[in-house]
């Protein structure tokens, strides 16, 4: 009868510990949601959905884009300094049709600068930031031409402008036409400083770029 007993004993405890190892693996089935792995893959359909809604609005605006006749979609891999870059770098080159001095803009088509060396699947952005950048730019508000001159970060500055000129901070910045770089009527930037001498007969002034490219993912690249 004892034995009867202890083997009853033995088989609710074995009915106990089948439990718990049922339960056990189920946590563990259900953890798997959760796991690293699963994480990153959903992180990455993130990425790739954010990515594909930023190529829709690019391709959106490349339809409706009064300034270049031909545009190239361009993702950049390199920005030299990471701050108020002078240089970047993007992953379409001669392949794809990209020449020197194509005017590189930003999705919101805004001047980022333009291409300076090509090579076979990759290419060498110009900013508007960089001490070498000159670019003919007109005043939208009094219509005066200048050259918008890079170097003074975090601004850009504006030459040539008279001192008897009605220009005031907010006037927006645009290119002219006049270069042989850049089509008429882009967006550079705002005036936000105005410094007048007696000892010269031009304003000083200077503008802040639209186009702040740190962070920048994607540009539109056209002549």
């Amino acid at each position: 009868m004892l034995w009867r007993f202890r083997r009853e004993v033995i088989f609710i405890v074995e009915i106990f510990l089948s439990v718990m190892i049922v339960r056990y693996h189920s946590v563990k089935i259900v953890g798997v949601e959760n796991s690293p792995k699963e994480e990153t893959r959903i992180i990455n359909y993130k990425e790739l959905i954010a990515e594909n809604t930023r190529l829709k609005e690019i391709l959106d605006i490349r339809k409706d884009n009064p300034f270049l006749k031909k545009t190239i979609i361009g993702q950049v891999v390199s920005i030299k300094p990471m701050v108020f870059p002078a240089e970047i770098v993007v992953n379409k080159g001669i392949d794809n049709g990209v020449k020197e001095n194509m005017a590189v803009l930003s999705k919101d088509m805004f001047l980022i600068g333009r291409i300076t060396k090509v090579d076979k699947d990759s290419a060498s952005v110009m900013t508007v930031f960089n001490t070498k950048s000159k670019i003919s730019v007109i005043i939208d508000s009094t219509r005066e031409i200048g050259v918008l001159e890079g170097g003074s970060i975090p601004l850009l500055t504006l030459r040539y402008i008279p001192s008897s000129s009605y220009v005031k901070k907010g006037d927006r910045v645009l290119t002219s036409g006049y270069s042989d770089f850049y089509p008429k009527g882009i967006e550079v930037g705002e005036i936000t400083k105005i410094e007048k001498s007696p000892d010269t007969l031009f304003l000083k002034i200077y503008v802040k770029p639209f186009s702040c490219t740190s962070g920048l993912e994607e540009v539109l690249i056209g002549e």
